[in-house]
């Protein structure tokens, strides 16, 4: 058998070794005395739990040798004597070949050996619970192994995908996983933004997903801050990348490297032990990042955020708003948003740094087979910024988080419109006030009075009750803590709450926003409509009387306001209604205030002719 191996080996197969096509052999299958042994995937984890059970089962291989030899020397041994013998190895045998048995049915790899291992153990006891707890420390000792170069430099030594934590996309190079050492080849290599995740069906139950969490944030930190920041600084030789190795980690790398080693040296695993120690590292890290989020300029960077995103610098879009209007109205598939964005910015003197941040484009391009009488409000909402966030914020304001600011964006830059387009018409009815006395005007001039003082009441609710106050709030928080994730978490919450205080995640409140922008939008269309052809021909900042050939589009523009003052009527009464109903359920503090702002001469609340405009139950 040997020697027809060996002539396999060289190349030449035989009856008991059947070369394949792709230069492998197999063995025959008419050869019934060889053990049909199972296939399992390899794995450090699978190697080390056959290591343990071969150094857990020499005890009974001795016993049997010693027995082997006392029947040579005594061929009289009673049997009773060999079953004396064996009997103290049963328990521990049985327990052994239970634990493989589950493993090969639960075809367990990588980690999930220790999710079986840790059970079975905790379910033995006396005896056989010791051997399994040494057992479980051997293969605990390859995650310990795996987790320091995760830790400490950020190294995802995985080569048979068996740790909880992997790389999203496939472009990680198995050159870095596989490394022993920091190496300039591999880091050049690498993506310098890679995308780690938690693979939750690796993940043993005994770890807890909070710590496993620390555990994917300590490594990602590390491999994106430490290797871009030696980016940044131009390291272009191996010797200074060794010498900025554990750049974040600084004096205390052998510190935690040697608590990580006593945790595999424990005869038990302790959750508890296991957390702290993991916590101390993600404490370290994080303040290590703090220092450089905020050595960037933080606080200033969310103060361009909310000047740009959050329409803080309210002269940007009043500039911007009637240059980008024609272009939406048009639907100009070759517009550019940003450079009249950048254009904008520049007249009304914002500084150069903070627009070189931003960019300003359409995320839908709109044909004009496509276009409809609601095209240009489609398309003002699909206007995006873009902010370009410099090392090493990024991480801080990721693409997840500019779209949530640009949800923002979109809702406020709407409300904002409005009520430019509504100052807009009180000017220029203000030119011509002494021009028009007719029934028609007066409608149209209470109408347009009761939407700018809506839209600006709510204007105020969102600038100063929600975004003044909420940003005073983050800036409190990274002003008292220096915790880098401390930092995440105050930012997200501030996300978080000015979306609930503009409603955007209350279908209710922002369909009936919604609905009220849109009718001061056709309002603003009619009247604009109204106002261009009147000032045909003439100075458009004088308007003349109407001519009398003009009285048909007079009086058809007259039945439309009419609709649209009921209209908007009753859109604001269902406005106050929903908000009442929800601060009566609900009773959140936000409510009370934009009703307190939308209703506070008691228009809403008294006022018997708006009471008539109370929405049915099925309309809210």
């Amino acid at each position: 058998m040997l020697h027809d191996l060996i002539s396999a080996v060289k190349g030449i197969g035989g009856d008991m070794f059947v070369g394949k096509e792709d230069f492998r052999f197999e063995v025959s299958n008419d050869l019934g005395f060889l053990h049909p042994n199972k296939k399992h995937r390899c794995g450090l984890y699978l190697s080390s739990l056959a290591a343990a059970l071969l150094k857990t089962a020499q005890t009974f291989h001795t016993t049997v040798v010693e027995l082997e030899y006392r029947l040579l020397s005594d061929p009289h041994l009673p049997l009773s004597e060999l079953l004396l013998t064996l009997q103290p190895t049963a328990p521990l045998l049985a327990s052994l070949s239970s634990l493989v048995t589950q493993i090969e049915e639960k075809n367990a790899h990588g980690c999930m050996i220790l999710e079986v291992l840790h059970k079975h153990t905790a379910n033995s006891v006396a005896h056989v619970k010791q051997v399994l707890m040494r057992v479980e420390q051997e293969v605990h000792s390859v995650l310990f192994d795996q987790l320091t170069h995760w830790l400490l430099h950020g190294l995802l030594l995985d080569p048979h995908h068996e740790l909880f934590i992997h790389f999203s996309s496939n472009e990680a190079p198995s050159e870095i996983q596989q490394m022993d050492a920091l190496s300039l080849e591999g880091m050049e290599n690498l993506s310098l933004s890679p995308e780690c995740m938690l693979r939750l069906e690796m993940l043993p139950s005994h770890i807890p997903l909070s710590v496993a969490e620390k555990i994917l944030f300590i490594g990602e930190a590390i491999l994106v801050f430490e290797r871009e920041a030696k980016k940044e600084n131009g390291v272009v030789d191996t010797a200074a990348v060794s010498s900025l190795s554990g750049q974040v980690l600084k004096s205390r790398e052998e510190e935690f490297k040697a608590l990580i080693n006593t945790l595999g040296q424990e005869p038990t695993f302790s959750i508890i032990q296991f957390s702290q120690v993991i916590e101390t590292i993600r404490h370290c890290i994080s303040q290590e990042l703090w220092k450089l989020v905020m050595g960037a300029g933080l606080v200033a960077e969310v103060g361009d955020l909310k000047a740009v995103f959050l329409l803080g610098r309210g002269e940007l879009y009043q500039t911007l708003i009637p240059s980008v209007t024609p272009y939406l109205l048009n639907s100009a598939p070759n517009a550019n948003f940003d450079g009249l964005f950048q254009l904008a910015g520049r007249q009304v003197l914002l500084e150069e740094g903070m627009l070189e941040k931003f960019t300003l484009s359409l995320k839908t391009q709109l044909t004009q087979s496509s276009q409809t009488k609601e095209q240009p409000d489609k398309s003002w909402r699909s206007l995006r910024l873009d902010y370009h966030a410099k090392w090493p914020l990024h991480k801080l304001f990721t693409s997840a988080v500019q779209d949530k600011y640009n949800a923002i964006f979109t809702f406020l830059l709407d409300v904002r419109r409005a009520q430019f387009r509504l100052q807009q018409l009180w000017i220029t009815q203000m030119r011509t006030k002494f021009q028009r006395k007719s029934e028609a005007d007066r409608l149209q001039w209470t109408l347009r009075h009761h939407m700018s003082l809506l839209i600006d009441n709510i204007q105020y609710y969102l600038q100063v009750d929600v975004l003044e106050s909420q940003h005073w709030q983050l800036i409190a928080e990274i002003g008292k803590t220096h915790d880098y994730q401390h930092l995440v978490r105050a930012h997200h919450n501030f996300l978080v709450s000015v979306s609930a205080q503009c409603f955007l995640n209350n279908t209710l409140v922002s369909n009936c926003l919604q609905h009220l922008l849109k009718l001061i939008h056709k309002f603003c269309s009619i009247l604009e409509s109204l106002f261009n052809n009147d000032s045909k021909g003439k100075n458009a900042l004088l308007l003349p009387v109407l001519p009398l050939g003009t009285q048909p589009v007079l009086l058809n523009s007259t039945e439309q306001i009419k609709e649209l003052n009921e209209a908007f009527e009753r859109a604001a009464a269902r406005l106050f209604f929903v908000l009442s109903n929800l601060r009566l359920h609900q009773g959140s503090q936000y409510t009370s205030q934009l009703i307190m702002r939308i209703d506070y001469n008691k228009y809403y609340s008294k006022n018997t002719a708006v009471r008539r405009f109370k929405p049915a139950l099925n309309d809210i």
